[in-house]
């Protein structure tokens, strides 16, 4: 009697064991399966248009001085607003890790009779001339992105940055009143810089569902760097919500801002860090209003 009662707890223990284990297992699984593909998509891909707001000032000196500073926007008549296309791509290789690529092109133009002199590199522009500029600060940008709080509805991480800005500034002179008297006829000449400003960036991120249709996101990051002929800081910050109108397809309002400071200076060419063959400073502000779609697949 007192053998068979032992034989029926064992066996009981057993079972219990064995169906405790697959319950965890299961829950597991199941814990897996219940992360939101909407927040944890394998891969992404956007397209949207950007109204951006954009401050920058320039200053591009000679080889054997000192430039000036130019607000694009007031001397050279650059309007501060610009409409134009952002795509992104997202590919997420495992839960926690993800890689973005976007690229926010940039490029204005202007036409405006200057009222002060200035210099760009190795020119001076005098007052009266009139002066057609166009400015290109496109940014192509890689983001890897860990994700060290993994929820089925939510997600937290931090996020690394990399990229460029892809700055071009043309100053074209044209007839116009100088200071050597009324309506002087110049020859035309062109003077053209450019320069792909290396950026770098550190931060955290979250996204989160917020209601059955509706999906948020934010990061933030920003970074100091200073080494050899090069002096930069940065300052970037993000928001975008998400409505899904299916499984797959949603539309994105979003925001960003970006906040960039580049300087170089003149060091021998063998000691520098970036070599472009000039030195200057340039500083630039973007605000992006942007909305458009999102496939994920």
């Amino acid at each position: 009697m007192r053998m068979w009662h032992r034989r029926c707890v064992v066996h009981a223990l057993e079972g219990l064991t064995l169906g405790g284990a697959l319950t965890v297992l299961s829950s597991r699984v199941g814990s897996a399966q219940e992360l939101d593909p909407r927040l944890y998509p394998k891969y992404e891909a956007s397209a949207s248009g950007a109204l951006l707001v954009l401050g920058e000032n320039i200053r591009v000196d000679p080889a054997d001085g000192t430039g000036t500073e130019i607000d694009a926007e007031d001397v050279l008549g650059v309007s501060p607003t610009s409409f134009q296309p952002r795509i992104a791509f997202r590919w997420r290789p495992g839960q926690k890790h993800e890689l973005e690529f976007s690229f926010l092109r940039a490029v204005r133009s202007s036409d405006k009779a200057v009222s002060k002199d200035f210099v760009f590199a190795d020119t001076t522009f005098t007052a009266g001339l009139r002066v057609n500029a166009s400015l290109r600060t496109s940014q192509a940008l890689l983001t890897y992105r860990y994700a060290f709080r993994v929820r089925p509805k939510s997600q937290i991480g931090a996020a690394f940055g990399l990229g460029a800005i892809l700055f071009r500034t043309e100053l074209d002179a044209e007839a116009g009143v100088t200071t050597a008297g009324a309506d002087t006829a110049i020859v035309p000449y062109s003077r053209t810089r450019k320069f792909n400003a290396p950026t770098g960036s550190l931060g955290l991120y979250g996204r989160a569902q917020l209601g059955e249709k509706w999906y948020g996101e934010a990061d933030a990051r920003g970074i100091y760097v200073k080494v050899s002929n090069f002096k930069g800081s940065i300052a970037e910050f993000g928001g975008a919500v998400r409505r899904f109108f299916s499984n797959t397809v949603a539309a994105e309002l979003g925001y960003t801002l970006g906040v960039y400071s580049v300087t170089l200076t003149h060091t021998p060419t063998d000691s520098s860090l970036v070599q472009t063959g000039f030195s200057g400073k340039i500083k630039y502000n973007v605000h992006g209003f942007r909305g458009g779609l999102v496939i994920d697949f």
